[in-house]
């Protein structure tokens, strides 16, 4: 059992497309989780990431083996059947993926936990009301250019009405976050932050998951 209160305090997010051409993911991965990551989404979409399924897998399984070997969740983004195949801790999807109750059908006899993106206050509240939803990203929290085709932004202030509302459904937010503006999402008091360019780009990459960590 995944306690996610705890498990999404700094969630990683990445794919082959978010990493500097002098890396690796697996190099970034190893980076982040020696620094104190306490999950890891395998997000690889877009352009420049990995198209062909054999060499998604490898990858997946290599990733994978470096989140078990820290404890910490390894969680695919999208891809149902490649969780499946890899038996992941977690599976993420979006608003616009099959039907929640449809994805946890699928997933939860593999022991493979779920987590879904909400914007909208009226998505929280169906999200709460689904059997078996393990949590929810909420997001944007401000302009991102990671995702072409994000909602609009809803700021700390949306977060804030958002915890207030459904308190008790394990919250990640996402969308924009940096280690500038981190400590003034962690004051809505959600359970974590979610980022990837804050850890991709980064140049001091300890210093900076270290700060990203510290207002929690």
């Amino acid at each position: 059992m995944i306690n996610w209160h705890k498990a999404l305090r700094l969630y990683f997010v990445a794919g082959t497309q978010d990493i500097a051409e002098d890396e690796t993911l697996a190099s970034v991965l190893q980076s982040a989780i020696i620094s104190g990551i306490t999950c890891y989404q395998f997000r690889e979409k877009g352009t420049g990431s990995l198209t062909a399924h054999s060499e998604r897998v490898q990858l997946a399984k290599a990733l994978q083996a470096l989140c078990k070997s820290a404890d910490i969740p390894f969680i695919v983004n999208d891809d149902v059947a490649l969780a499946i195949e890899v038996k992941a801790d977690a599976v993420h999807v979006g608003q616009s993926d099959r039907a929640i109750a449809e994805t946890i059908a699928m997933v939860k006899p593999h022991g493979i936990d779920v987590g879904l993106s909400v914007n909208t206050l009226e998505q929280l509240a169906a999200a709460t009301e689904v059997d078996g939803l393990d949590y929810v990203g909420v997001g944007p929290i401000f302009p991102t250019t990671s995702k072409l085709d994000a909602e609009p932004a809803i700021g700390t202030q949306g977060l804030s009405a958002r915890i207030k509302a459904y308190p008790t459904l394990p919250k990640v937010a996402i969308g924009g976050i940096t280690v500038d503006n981190a400590p003034s999402v962690l004051s809505t008091k959600v359970e974590g932050i979610a980022v990837i360019s804050a850890i991709t780009q980064s140049s001091d990459r300890k210093a900076d998951i270290h700060r990203l960590l510290l207002n929690h």
